[in-house]
């Protein structure tokens, strides 16, 4: 299953009412849980570690015009619900537990990816989690935060998971700004219009689709059909 068939399979989901908000995995036989079951199916032996592909967040945004919610139209892997769902999604990952965020052994997901929809628009993009893990800093970040027992710790407390997504969001990784400082940077140049900015828009930018070399799908939601922005 590559990117584009699974980008065309959550849009025909979406577009058909069958995916739930919050945060979801999908397997790779392309069945869909919310991420609060599959710990439970996971358990009791109906689905395998292996066999969990995607984990993805589906937000909506349907209240709002695309160009009201700017930073998560263009930036979706960087929203704060993003951030926590990459963070989820490689602790699962790498095999760990925490109920409270949904985090259970995911041994053979490949992609974290997020489903936004607008009034006029949806948008999805998905990112390789090992990609993002290791060009964000949040593989580093794991292991400094577990420490010596990362390798025998099965379970990942609440405290812990919420220092790995903080110190996530500090990483100053978009043409030195952290992610805090991009969301104000954003709205000064596309809605305050602040032309200053204009170079470090495109470095911001430019930094964006390095560090998640995202695949990223636009539909227009009247027509359903697929468009550049």
């Amino acid at each position: 299953m590559d990117r584009k068939e699974i980008t065309d399979y959550l849009a025909k989901k979406m577009f058909n009412g069958e995916l739930k908000t919050g945060y979801n995995i999908m397997l790779k036989n392309k069945q869909i849980y919310p991420a609060s079951d599959y710990g439970r199916l996971v358990e009791s032996n109906k689905l395998l570690p292996k066999d969990i592909f995607v984990y993805f967040s589906f937000i909506d945004y349907n209240v709002n015009e695309s160009y009201n919610r700017l930073f998560a139209y263009l930036f979706s892997l960087i929203d704060d619900k993003s951030v926590y769902g990459i963070v989820s999604s490689y602790l699962s990952k790498l095999g760990f537990y925490n109920s409270y965020y949904s985090i259970y052994p995911a041994t053979g997901l490949k992609y974290y990816g997020v489903v936004v929809l607008f009034s006029d628009r949806l948008v999805i993009e998905l990112t390789d989690i090992d990609t993002a893990a290791t060009n964000t800093g949040l593989r580093k970040i794991v292991e400094d935060v577990l420490g010596k027992d990362m390798l025998t710790q099965k379970e990942v407390s609440d405290d812990q998971i919420r220092e790995i997504a903080i110190k996530l969001q500090e990483q100053k990784l978009f043409a030195g700004y952290a992610t805090g400082n991009v969301y104000f940077i954003m709205l000064d140049y596309y809605i305050d219009r602040n032309i200053s900015l204009a170079k470090d828009v495109l470095t911001i930018v430019n930094a964006y689709n390095r560090i998640f070399q995202p695949y990223r799908v636009v539909y227009d939601t009247t027509t359903r059909q697929q468009v550049l922005m």
